[in-house]
C-alpha cells in the first residue's frame, strides 16, 4: 500500500472531476492514555485518470496532520482534504433524523392550515360580494332582507372564528418548527455527534477497484485504568482484574471494532530539551516570621504512615460475584515497546460516541503475595491487611482506583500508585475487626517536674494489640516520637520495647507475630526538657 501523510494538503478546486462517494469502515481503534489511533478501510471503483473520492464515516475530531491515505498498486494519490460532514451526521444520529421527520410532519401540517385560511377568506369576499349584490337588487322585501341579513352575520361570524383558530393553529405550529429547527443545530454543533470526510484526488491508469486504507489521530478518546484486586484467602494468590474505563466523543460511534489499549501517548512533544543556565538566589526571613521557624515539631511523618493506609471504610458491604477471569488473557496480547506497553484485544467491542465511560475487562494476573497486618495506632485504631507483591514492574500497571474484594467480600477502595520507586507493592485489602488495638496514656507514669530554670515533661503510652482470631498472625506496628529543631529543647526516649529507632524522623518498628487469643503490650515513653517560658505546642 502506498502512504500518503496530511502535509500533501492543497485546494481541491483545481480538480473539477465528477465526485466518487464512498463509505470507510472503521475497523481498529488504538486508545492511549490521551488520544486514539482509528483505522478504516474501504474499496473504491475507480475509472482511467483522475478521479475525486470523497471518504465518509471519519470521525469529526481528527487531527489533520496525522492523516495517512493508503491505496493499492496502480493509484497514485494526489490529493487529500479533511472536511466536516453534516449531512451524514445528520442520517447518522437517530435523534436528528427523528426530529427531520417531526418537521416533515409539522411542514405539510402547515400547508393544510394555510389552504384552509386562503378558503376561508375568499369565502369572507364572496359573502361581501353577495351582500352588496343583495342589497342593489330592487323589489328586495324587508323579510328577506332580514333573513339575508341574519344569513351574513352568522356565516361572516363562523367564518371569522374558523380563521382566527386557523390563524392561532399556525402560530403554534410554526414554534414547534422554530423550537425543532435549532434542537437540530445544536445537535449538529455536539461535538459528541460530529462526523468527517476525506476528498481524494486519485488517478489510476486504468479502470480498477481499489482498496484504501485510511488512518488518523483524534484527541477526544481515552481511558483509564481500575482494577478489581481479589483474594479468596491468605493462603492463595492475589488476583488482579485490569480494567479500562474508555471514554470517546469523536462523532463516530464503534461498533464491532478491535481495540488496542497503549499507556503512549501520541500527543507527546517529541522536540529534545536543551538545558539552560540554573541561577539561585537568597533572602532573608522576615523577623515577624523567625519564630514561627523554629521550635519543636512532630516528625509524625504522616506520609508514610498512610501509604498504606488506603481503604476508604464503607459501612455497607455488598457482595460481588467473582466472574471467571480465565479466558480474558486469551484475546489478550501485550506488547512493549520503548514508548510503551500495548494490550491488543481481539474481541470485538462496541463503544458509543457519548463521552461516558465505557469499562472493559482486558488482563488478568495471578500474582504471588505476603500477607501480614499493618497498625498506626497514633493515626488509626485499626489493623489493616496488607499484600505484598514483588516483582510488580512486569505487571504493566496504570495509576488507577482498585475495588477491594477480600474472601468474597467487598472491602473497600485502594489505588494502585505504579510510580513508586519501592521494590514492593503494598495493597491494603480491608481492616481487620478482629485484631483490636488500643494505645492509652499511663497518667500514673507520665509527669511534670520544674528542674531549675527547665521544665522535663514525661510521656508513657501502652498499646495493647489482642488477636481474637484462630491464627497467628504478623503484625508491622509503627508509632513515633517527638523530635526537635532547637538547641535548649531535649528530647530523650526513654523506652520503646524493643522497636527499631529511626533517630531522624523519630519513627519507631516493631515486627510482631501474635498467637490466637494472644494479647501484647508494647510500651513507648520520651522525654522533652524545655525552658519554663518556652510553651511547646505540638504534645
Amino acid at each position: 500500500m502506498k502512504k500518503l501523510l496530511i502535509s500533501l494538503l492543497f485546494p481541491l478546486s483545481v480538480f473539477a472531476q465528477q465526485q466518487i462517494k464512498t463509505k470507510a469502515t472503521l475497523e481498529s481503534v488504538t486508545v492511549y492514555n490521551n488520544g486514539a489511533q482509528m483505522g478504516h478501510s474501504g474499496k473504491v471503483n475507480l475509472p482511467a485518470g483522475t478521479s475525486e473520492i470523497v471518504i465518509n464515516n471519519i470521525s469529526g475530531k481528527v487531527n489533520e496532520n496525522s492523516i495517512q491515505v493508503g491505496v493499492s498498486s496502480g493509484v497514485t494519490i494526489l490529493a487529500v482534504q479533511f472536511n466536516r460532514d453534516f449531512l451524514n451526521t445528520d442520517a447518522a444520529n437517530p435523534e436528528i433524523k427523528k426530529l427531520n421527520d417531526s418537521i416533515k410532519i409539522i411542514s405539510a401540517e402547515l400547508i393544510k392550515i394555510k389552504n384552509a385560511k386562503t378558503i376561508d377568506e375568499q369565502t369572507l369576499l364572496l359573502l361581501d360580494e353577495n351582500r352588496k349584490s343583495g342589497g342593489t337588487n330592487n323589489g328586495t322585501n324587508v323579510t328577506e332582507l332580514m333573513k339575508l341579513a341574519a344569513y351574513y352575520r352568522s356565516k361572516n361570524t363562523e367564518v371569522r372564528n374558523e380563521i382566527s383558530a386557523l390563524t392561532l393553529a399556525e402560530e403554534q405550529q410554526n414554534q414547534r418548527l422554530t423550537t425543532i429547527q435549532q434542537q437540530i443545530a445544536e445537535l449538529r454543533n455536539n461535538p459528541n455527534q460530529q462526523l468527517g470526510q476525506l476528498v481524494l484526488q486519485l488517478m489510476a491508469k486504468e479502470n480498477t477497484e481499489a482498496s484504501y486504507t485510511v488512518s488518523y489521530v483524534t484527541p477526544n478518546a481515552n481511558w483509564l485504568a481500575s482494577y478489581d484486586v481479589k483474594a479468596i484467602s491468605t493462603s492463595n494468590p492475589l488476583g488482579i482484574v485490569y480494567k479500562a474505563a474508555i471514554t470517546q466523543n469523536t462523532g463516530l460511534d464503534w461498533k464491532k471494532v478491535k481495540l488496542a489499549l497503549s499507556t503512549g501517548n501520541p500527543n507527546y512533544n517529541i522536540t529534545a530539551p536543551n538545558l539552560n543556565p540554573w541561577f539561585v538566589s537568597a533572602y532573608t526571613v522576615p523577623q515577624a516570621l523567625q519564630g514561627k521557624a523554629a521550635g519543636l515539631y512532630i516528625s509524625d511523618d504522616k506520609q508514610a504512615l498512610n501509604e498504606v493506609v488506603m481503604i476508604r471504610g464503607n459501612s455497607s458491604l455488598a457482595k460481588a460475584k467473582a466472574p471467571s477471569p480465565s479466558t480474558i488473557n486469551n484475546y489478550t496480547t501485550v506488547n512493549e515497546t520503548q514508548l510503551g506497553v500495548t494490550f491488543d484485544i481481539d474481541i470485538p467491542y462496541d463503544v458509543n460516541s457519548d463521552n461516558k465511560p465505557h469499562t472493559v475487562a482486558f488482563k488478568t494476573y495471578d500474582v504471588p503475595a505476603k500477607y501480614k497486618y499493618y497498625a498506626a495506632p497514633r493515626l488509626s485504631a485499626e489493623a489493616y491487611l496488607l499484600a505484598d507483591v514483588t516483582n510488580w514492574e512486569k505487571l504493566n500497571l496504570q495509576a488507577g482506583e482498585a475495588n477491594i474484594i477480600f474472601e468474597g467480600t467487598y472491602t473497600g477502595k485502594s489505588f494502585i500508585n505504579p510510580a513508586s520507586i519501592q521494590d514492593t507493592l503494598s495493597l491494603s485489602m480491608g481492616r481487620d475487626k478482629k485484631i483490636i488495638i488500643k494505645k492509652e496514656k499511663q497518667e500514673d507514669f507520665s509527669s511534670t517536674k520544674f528542674i531549675g530554670s527547665n521544665k522535663k515533661q514525661v510521656f508513657t503510652y501502652l498499646i495493647k494489640i489482642r488477636n481474637t482470631k484462630k491464627e497467628a498472625i504478623e503484625l508491622l506496628l509503627k508509632d513515633q516520637y517527638p523530635l526537635s529543631t532547637e538547641s535548649d529543647i531535649e528530647i530523650e526516649l526513654l523506652e520503646s520495647s524493643g522497636a527499631a529507632v529511626n533517630k531522624e524522623t523519630g519513627m519507631l518498628t516493631w515486627n510482631l507475630k501474635i498467637a490466637p487469643n494472644e494479647t501484647k503490650t508494647i510500651k513507648l515513653s520520651y522525654s522533652v526538657k524545655a525552658p519554663k517560658s518556652r510553651i511547646i505546642a505540638g504534645l
